[in-house]
Formats: C-alpha cells, structure tokens, sequence
C-alpha cells in the first residue's frame, strides 16, 4: 500500500472508527470483547482497504468486515444465555443501517443548506463549529452584543433545520 493509500485509510478510518465500534458493541455487549473485535476488524480492513471501492461508504465496509468477525466470536462462545437470537441481531443491524443511511441523507441536505446560507451566516457557523469561539468572543471579533449574536445563531440553526426538513421531505416524495 503506497504512503497516500495508507494516509487515506488513516483519514477514513479515524472518521468512521466511533461508528463501527458502535455497531460492534450493540452487538457483543462486553466492551473488552467489542475492543477485540474491533482491533481484529481493524487489522482486517487494513489487510483488504485495496478492495475497497473508493467513494463508497467506508464505515458500511467497516461494518460488513466487523459483522463476521462478530458471528467468528459467537461461534467460540458457543450458547451462552446472553445472546439474542440471530433473527434480533439481524434487525438491530437492518435498524443501524437505515438510521446511518438516514443520518447520511440529513448530512447531504446540511451540507446543501449551508451553501444558500449568506456568506456572513457561514463564516459565523464556522468562526463557531469549526474554530471553537465561544459566542463572547464571536461578538468581539464582529464588534457585536453577545445578545446579539444568540438572537442571529438562533436564526441560523432555524433555517437550517426549516432547509434541511424541507429538502428530506423533498427527497422523499420525489422517490
């Protein structure tokens, strides 16, 4: 795997990491057997990332992988009593995926949102979300009232729910 291969699955995985683990551990139960299986899921993902379809869903991938390294870990277990039935693990899976899938589409739509915002609307979000200043010091970089700047977020966070409500419900009935 070349430098730039290994960077990119660093950045996807550090991304995707939390998620994985998560689905590992609604799964297993005991965070130090999850732990293991996401240190194999890991190394396994590692071993095949040049199988992976770039531009596709990393953590989907991540999770396919983690799921038969999780039937590998019931197998060894054999029939203990704290495990569901494979039929409720099934849904608990389907579920996950259909939250991620609708997690992504908010996302999409977010992402959407935020380009028709005006240009100042955006720097705001950022000076914010992305550079960590409190509201008092967003105030003192535009030469506002801290008042003010919760009465022009809380604009802000209301269109973009309005947006991104209106664009799901736009997806959805246009199929």
């Amino acid at each position: 795997m070349s430098f730039q291969e290994q960077t990119h699955f660093i950045e996807l995985y550090s991304r995707e990491q939390k998620k994985i683990f998560l689905y590992i551990l609604s799964m297993v139960h005991r965070r130090s057997d999850a732990e293991d299986i996401m240190q194999q899921t890991a190394a396994e993902m590692w071993r095949l990332f040049d199988r992976f379809e770039k531009g596709s869903n990393f953590a989907a991938w991540g999770i396919g992988i983690a799921r038969y390294r999780i039937l590998s870990y019931r197998k060894k277990q054999g029939r203990n009593r704290l495990f569901l039935s494979q039929e409720v693990y099934e849904q608990i899976s389907e579920e996950l995926g259909r939250a991620e899938t609708r997690s992504s589409k908010r996302i999409q739509a977010l992402e959407g949102c935020l380009k028709k915002l005006k240009e100042s609307d955006r720097q705001m979000l950022s000076m914010h979300y992305e550079n960590n200043l409190s509201y008092s010091k967003i105030a003192e970089r535009l030469n506002l009232s801290k008042m003010g700047i919760y009465k022009v977020m809380a604009r802000i966070h209301t269109s973009l729910r309005r947006c991104i409500n209106q664009t799901l419900l736009l997806w959805e009935t246009n199929g």
